[in-house]
C-alpha cells in the first residue's frame, strides 16, 4: 500500500493543551443523519495519552500510528484463528513498518509487542521510530541484541544499545527479514522498548521536547476520532486545503460486532466549505470507489458530522462496515491516497 507523499512510499505505515470532553462540540451538517456512534472525545483516552508521550517537534508531526494490543487480547483477538481472526489487523496497529515482522521479533530480538499494553510508531522513512509499552523482558532484549552485535551507547540521555552510531545500513546484517535499520538504536527499560534508526527519532518517540498533544491540530483530530483502539494521524502530503487526516477503529463490544471506522479531516479554515462538500458528496454508500464498486459494498452506513475541538472544526465520517469488509477499511483509503482524493478539491 502507498502512503501519501514521496517520503511515504517506502513505508507500508497530555499536556495542558488537551481539552476535557465538555469542550468538544459535535455539529451535524444540514440534511445529514446523525452518526451511528458519536465518539465524543474523552480527555483520558489512550490515543490522547499516546500523543502526550511523544514529541511534537519531530517525525510524529508527519505520521503517528497507535494501537492497544492489550485491549485486543482482552477481547479475545489472538492466535490467528476463531472468532477473533477478523480483528487481527487491528491488533497489530501501532507497529508501523515492523508489523510484517511482528511474529518473528520475539525470537530474534526479545521484543514482544503483542504482549504489551500499547504500541506507537512515528515518522516516515528514514526518520522512523517505534515504542512498545508493557510486556517487556528487558534482560532478554539486551541479551539478544548484544549477541547480534549491538554495542552499549548513551542514547538520548538513556543507556541503550546500537549497531552503528549513525544511520548507516549494513546489508550483511539480517536481524529480521525485511527490516533494515529500524532497530539500529534501542533503549529498553523494565516497562518500555524504544527503537529507531537514529538518535533524533529515538528521542522523539520517548517524549523529548513539547508533546504532540500540545499541537491544537493533532489534539483536535484525536478528539474527533474519540475512543478508538487503533488509529493513524497523518499530515497532508501537500498542505493547502487539508492539514491533517485521521482514521481510527472504534472499540467493538464483542467479536461479532460490525466494525465502525472513523475518518477525521482537518481542513484549512479558508477551504473548509469546499472540503466538506467534497467529502460529504463523494464518500457515500452510493458513490464509486477508485477500484470499482461502491463504498456501500464495504460500508452500507456512512454518516457525516463536524466536531469542534481545540478551536478547530474537524470533518468526520463514521463508517459502519458490513460483515466482510476489512476492519481497517478507512486505513486503506488513507494509505492509498484515496481519502486525499475524496476530500481535497484541488486534487
Amino acid at each position: 500500500m502507498r502512503r501519501m507523499g514521496a517520503a511515504l512510499v517506502a513505508l507500508l505505515v497530555l499536556t495542558g493543551c488537551a481539552r476535557e470532553a465538555a469542550d468538544t462540540v459535535v455539529e451535524r451538517p444540514r440534511s445529514a443523519p446523525s452518526p451511528a456512534a458519536s465518539g465524543t472525545s474523552d480527555a483520558g483516552s489512550g490515543l490522547l495519552d499516546a500523543l502526550a508521550d511523544v514529541s511534537g517537534e519531530g517525525p510524529a508531526a508527519a505520521y503517528v500510528e497507535y494501537g492497544e494490543p492489550a485491549w485486543w487480547r482482552g477481547l479475545g483477538v489472538s492466535g490467528g484463528s476463531g472468532d477473533g481472526r477478523r480483528w487481527l489487523p487491528a491488533a497489530g496497529s501501532g507497529l508501523g513498518s515492523l508489523a510484517h515482522a511482528a511474529a518473528v521479533l520475539p525470537k530474534a530480538t526479545g521484543m514482544t509487542p503483542e504482549a504489551g499494553a500499547r504500541a506507537i510508531a512515528i515518522g516516515v522513512p528514514p526518520r522512523q521510530a517505534f515504542r512498545f509499552d508493557g510486556g517487556v523482558d528487558a534482560g532478554a532484549v539486551r541479551a539478544k541484541l548484544t549477541a547480534l552485535g549491538a554495542k552499549p551507547r548513551r542514547l538520548g540521555g538513556h543507556d541503550g544499545l546500537s549497531f552503528t552510531p549513525g544511520t548507516e545500513i549494513d546489508p550483511s546484517r539480517t536481524i529480521v527479514p525485511g527490516v533494515t535499520n529500524q532497530l539500529n538504536q534501542v533503549v529498553v527499560t523494565d516497562t518500555m522498548v524504544a527503537t529507531a534508526s537514529a538518535a533524533g527519532p529515538l528521542a522523539a518517540v520517548m517524549g523529548g521536547g513539547p508533546a504532540l498533544a500540545g499541537s491544537p491540530d493533532h489534539a483536535a483530530v484525536a478528539a474527533c476520532l474519540g475512543d478508538v483502539a487503533a488509529a493513524t494521524i497523518m499530515a497532508s502530503s501537500a498542505p493547502g486545503a487539508v492539514t491533517l487526516y485521521g482514521v481510527g477503529l472504534r472499540r467493538p463490544a464483542g467479536l461479532d460486532d460490525r466494525p465502525v471506522n472513523v475518518i477525521c479531516v482537518l481542513p484549512a479554515a479558508s477551504a473548509a466549505t469546499k472540503v466538506e462538500q467534497a467529502l460529504t458528496t463523494q464518500l457515500t454508500p452510493a458513490a464509486s470507489t477508485r477500484n470499482g464498486g461502491a463504498y456501500g459494498d464495504h460500508a452500507p452506513e456512512i454518516a457525516h458530522d463536524r466536531v469542534r475541538a481545540d478551536g478547530r472544526t474537524v470533518l468526520r465520517a463514521v463508517l459502519t462496515l458490513n460483515d466482510t469488509a476489512d476492519v481497517l477499511f478507512a486505513n486503506r483509503l488513507l494509505y492509498q491516497g484515496e481519502l486525499e482524493a475524496l476530500s481535497d478539491p484541488s486534487r
